[in-house]
């Protein structure tokens, strides 16, 4: 999978820096330290995140107000409003 992220200079020079110190500077430095981060930052959420068997449970009944008078998509990002509202 190709994944292309828009990065302020200064971080990227960091990253850059920080990835060749760590895994010398050769082909494929890069990539490592990338999956190494995204590794650790999706280990890090999933704590925060609690596990949810059936997710269409939490919001069935909270958006019933709105149904007939919105579209599906203001529906979905009502629902992701409130989930993230719930759980933050």
């Amino acid at each position: 999978m190709v994944l292309k992220v828009e990065l302020e200079k200064e971080l990227e020079n960091k990253f850059r820096e920080a990835a060749m110190k760590k895994y010398g500077y050769q082909k494929g430095s890069l990539q490592k330290a990338t999956k190494e981060a995204l590794g650790n930052w999706v280990m890090q959420q999933s704590t925060k995140v609690p596990k949810v068997k059936d997710p269409f449970k939490l919001v069935r009944g909270m958006l019933s107000d709105l149904k007939g008078k919105t579209t599906s998509v203001e529906l979905q990002h009502e629902a992701v409003k409130l989930w993230a509202k719930k759980h933050s």
